[in-house]
């Protein structure tokens, strides 16, 4: 027996290795026929622990328990109940209905049933997941309790299968609840778009520093929910690492042959320490990458001024300057920025808005220069007004092309480039500014932008 044995365990690490690949209900029933198989048996089932801890609900069968997959067993009612419960393998033999230690059981008597059955409890790290037994028809050999033992460590790598198979189980359930959400984001998404473009026609624009503070929470909500879901997943990778440990603490008592020293060799070649301590590390490094992203969400919120979007006496050469910071990735690589502020006084604005107005321009500005090009800001007063100038040395604009380019949704880059919002935005908020938008463009030389703001607001009531 003992080369049949060998063989028997080889294959099942062997089904252990197939887990991530196949579908999880195959694989019980795989796992199932095998252990029949291996132990002569003619039919058999599994059951695992439900969440609440008083059900095992059945997972696999052969024989007439196939017809029952997916039914619930009460913790210690019928054998699979009993053994689950008092975590005692048993060996059965006769009707089970006279067999004294279940006489308190619910359990119908049932002549045609097989006469001989083995029922282990299935236990990892001594918590119980589960019950399986196996069985023999009349006319074959009976079990004998030896058989029990016999398959005591075997039976304890089907519990480390069965225990990664509802892992598996949990992250698929898991990936599918993610699925799910993004979905739902999907949707949230256009359902803020339409109310953006009603927004836009209507002209009830909300501030954009409100709209800022929206995107912010928006993006906080994946991250708080990729954040904790690296924290399950840390979890779950320090619960296989156990898994395995506890695997190679039985590694000595596996029969010596080739098997074992292919599973040694496997481990020496996957560098099982360094995988155990490398995904420790990129776990953390993920972690850490997160909060970098909550990091720029608050200095988006500041950028934003979402805690101060109301009327105020604002520096607008701050706004440039904290723009530019923002907009630092977007130009640094092709972009030369000459600042040329003039003597400008304070302006009295909502000052999110007008740095969502700068932001806007400067990007546009950025992708009209293909290669390498310069944006020069400039500003000063005329009259009650005071003026910022954003000039590019890009690609330019026809004259048909300035006539929608305030328009809603139209945009000249490719699909998937723009939204054709950006310079609808800035429009409407310069407008509801009192103010208003100058262009001077040609095809080849370049565009200005030229945008006019009061200094002090005539109907600021009309304007909020």
């Amino acid at each position: 027996m003992p080369d049949r044995q060998l063989d028997w365990v080889h294959a099942l690490f062997q089904l252990g290795q197939e887990l991530s690949l196949a579908n999880t209900a195959a694989m019980r029933q795989k796992l199932l026929d095998h252990i029949t198989v291996g132990f002569d048996a003619h039919s058999g089932s599994i059951a695992v622990l439900d969440d609440d801890g008083q059900h095992l609900t059945l997972i696999a069968g052969t024989g007439a328990a196939a017809n029952f997959i997916g039914a619930k067993i009460p913790l210690g009612e019928r054998v699979l109940g009993w053994v689950a419960k008092y975590r005692e393998a048993v060996c059965l033999n006769g009707d089970v209905a006279n067999d004294p230690r279940f006489k308190e059981m619910r359990l119908v008597s049932n002549p045609g049933r097989p006469i001989s059955a083995l029922c282990w409890p299935l236990l990892v790290d001594s918590h119980v997941i589960g019950a399986l037994s196996i069985n023999r028809p009349a006319g074959a050999a009976p079990f004998t309790p030896q058989d029990v033992t016999d398959g005591a460590v075997m039976i304890g790598l089907v519990s480390l299968v069965v225990d990664n198979l509802l892992t598996h189980d949990r992250q698929r359930q898991h990936e599918a609840a993610l699925l799910q959400e993004k979905d739902e984001q999907r949707a949230l998404i256009l359902k803020l778009q339409e109310a953006q473009g009603q927004l836009l026609q209507s002209e009830k624009m909300a501030s954009v520093g409100q709209l800022a503070a929206g995107v912010a929470h928006e993006i906080n909500n994946p991250v708080g929910f990729v954040n904790s879901n690296l924290g399950s997943l840390q979890n779950y990778v320090a619960d296989l690492f156990k898994v395995i440990a506890v695997y190679e603490q039985l590694e000595p008592k596996l029969p010596q042959g080739d098997a074992l020293q292919q599973l040694l060799a496997l481990k020496k070649k996957l560098d099982l320490d360094y995988l155990r301590e490398d995904t420790g590390n990129l776990i953390k490094e993920s972690i850490e990458g997160l909060g970098r992203v909550k990091k720029i969400v608050q200095d988006l919120k500041e950028f934003s001024h979402v805690d101060s979007a109301e009327w105020q006496i604002a520096d607008l050469h701050c706004g440039l300057d904290s723009t530019l910071n923002i907009a630092h990735n977007e130009l640094k690589y092709k972009i030369t920025v000459i600042k040329e502020y003039g003597v400008m006084p304070q302006v009295e604005c909502i000052a999110s808005q007008i740095n969502q107005v700068f932001m806007n321009m400067l990007v546009n500005a950025a992708h009209a220069i293909e290669t390498r090009g310069t944006i020069t800001l400039r500003t000063g007063q005329h009259g009650d007004n005071a003026w910022i100038e954003i000039t590019d040395t890009g690609k330019g604009m026809s004259a048909e092309v300035q006539k929608h380019i305030f328009e809603p949704f139209f945009t000249t880059k490719p699909v998937g480039k723009g939204t054709g919002l950006g310079l609808s935005l800035a429009y409407g908020i310069v407008q509801k500014h009192h103010g208003h938008i100058e262009v001077e463009s040609a095809i080849g030389k370049g565009t200005r932008f030229r945008i006019h703001l009061p200094i002090r607001q005539p109907e600021k009531q009309a304007a909020a």
